[in-house]
């Protein structure tokens, strides 16, 4: 999720007292390129299906998450954010649960952490993870908005999810990268344009290896934080299309999108539209699988109560209707 300003109180602790990024790359940064192992990895990937996503930033009430993830109509894929100050035993039994009734896919790094967290660091933090976790995850998020001006050096950034892609690669497990799609907002959802889009970002900093072998590549967008601009199916086509050339065997979809700050009596109305329009998108292209990942999940839909509970069981169905012409999706 986006720096300082979109994260919670607990996160924004975690940036202040960031760590400094110490790390040495051996040469210049790869450019992206077809690799010699593209076919082979082209058939080792299993054919992806649709995504139904919720994110999870907090596990602190565990037994209403698994109880709200449960009553969804599809069975979804739970998101859940790990925090950088937090050992991987401390998700044993959260992921233990959630994995009765729901696909996980782990964020190894939120991009607000990008910066709490040297290189050496966060490969041991992989390792440990992955030792932890392996039979409990099946995604791994290997990089967060990777494209974002608040995340540190490209070049810090590219060394971590680089690291962490060949980690779980080497485990066997499935990997992830989300990009910032600031391409949509004006200038660049105000940023500016020294902010690189994500084609930019992937062109510039993504290894051919890393870019041709990823199972995933998704995208995260916030309107509220772009002008309120909500591209269209077809927009949306289009750019992918674009990122289909640099990531040929990965399937694409939208990573993660909400508000800035769990739903409130005075948000709710805008929380609802934003829902309904992103998991209603229908880019008609057949290695779409959707996915969305609603930030504040847990606060805003899964639990007891929560404003927009009844809102993603719609937005589910929306979402199996909207990809019907894609994908055979059986009630």
């Amino acid at each position: 999720m986006r720096g300082v300003d979109r994260k919670s109180a607990r996160v924004t602790a975690a940036c202040v007292v960031a760590l400094a990024v110490a790390f040495t790359l051996a040469g210049a940064t790869t450019t992206v390129a077809a690799t010699a192992g593209s076919s082979a990895a082209r058939a080792a990937k299993a054919e992806p299906s649709p995504i139904w996503g919720v994110t999870v930033d907090e596990i602190s009430r565990l037994g209403a998450i698994v109880e709200g993830l449960a009553a969804l109509p599809e069975r979804p894929t739970t998101r859940v954010y790990f925090d950088v100050r937090e050992p991987s035993s401390y998700y044993v039994r959260a992921l233990t649960q959630i994995d009765s009734v729901s696909a996980v896919m782990g964020e190894l790094l939120d991009s607000s952490d990008e910066r709490a967290i040297s290189v050496a660091a966060f490969q041991t933090r992989t390792e440990s993870y992955l030792s932890t976790l392996a039979g409990k995850v099946d995604i791994w998020e290997i990089g967060n908005e990777v494209n974002g001006n608040w995340t540190g050096t490209h070049r810090a950034v590219a060394a971590k999810l680089t690291e962490a892609y060949e980690d779980v690669s080497a485990a066997g497990g499935k990997t992830a990268l989300t990009l910032y799609a600031n391409n949509f907002g004006p200038d660049h959802c105000g940023d500016g344009a020294g902010e690189l889009t994500p084609i930019q970002f992937s062109q510039r900093y993504v290894p051919g290896s890393v870019a041709d072998g990823l199972d995933y590549v998704l995208l995260s967008y916030y309107p509220t934080q772009c002008g309120g601009v909500e591209p269209s199916s077809e927009e949306l086509a289009s750019y992918l299309r674009e990122l289909h050339g640099i990531y040929p065997n990965a399937a694409l979809g939208i990573g993660e999108v909400g508000l800035p700050r769990a739903a409130t009596r005075s948000t709710l109305a805008k929380a609802e539209q934003i829902m309904r329009w992103a998991y209603s998108l229908h880019p008609g292209l057949p290695y779409y699988v959707g996915g969305y990942f609603w930030w504040y999940g847990a606060e805003d839909a899964l639990e007891p109560n929560s404003l927009l509970r009844g809102a993603l069981a719609s937005a589910f169905e929306a979402e199996s209707e909207a990809l019907a012409d894609i994908w055979t999706i059986t009630p």
